[in-house]
């Protein structure tokens, strides 16, 4: 059996309700405004119908996704989900020089033995962050980033 160990950040606290009730009223009004014919051109009314799915998407993806941090005995993996996102990485254990958490950024950010920089995750609540940074430093026994 393979020795895991994973965390799970949900992002639903970076949607203020405020934000939330006022995304779905410029949805609402963007949609209202696209299906209505005769006031603007099919092209704008479609422009408008896209940005409107492009922004409950948006919204969508704060509310129910998570990024999830996978540590297993050949690497490190981040994937986001259940709704596509971008910004999933595998990084096999011996590519891995150090490891650190930016409270200031809240950004975890990984170095590779090649000095390549790869920021893991960002603007998540900064106490996940460094259970994750504390978890993964611990397993993998390598330094903390400077």
């Amino acid at each position: 059996m393979e020795n895991r160990h994973e965390v799970e950040l949900r992002w639903r606290h970076r949607v203020h309700p405020l934000y939330a009730i006022s995304v779905i009223g410029f949805i609402v009004v963007l949609t209202l405004i696209g299906l209505k014919k005769g006031q603007f051109q099919p092209v704008h009314r479609a422009t408008m119908l896209l940005a409107a799915l492009g922004l409950a998407y948006g919204l969508l993806v704060q509310l129910v996704n998570q990024t999830r941090v996978v540590l297993f005995e050949q690497g490190l993996r981040i994937a986001h989900g259940p709704l596509p996102w971008r910004g999933g990485v595998a990084v096999p254990l011996d590519q891995i020089r150090s490891l650190g958490c930016d409270r200031h950024s809240r950004r975890l950010i990984l170095r590779t033995v090649l000095g390549e920089d790869i920021v893991l995750a960002e603007n998540l609540p900064a106490a996940g962050l460094l259970a994750i940074d504390a978890r993964i430093r611990e397993r993998l026994g390598v330094a903390q980033a400077k």
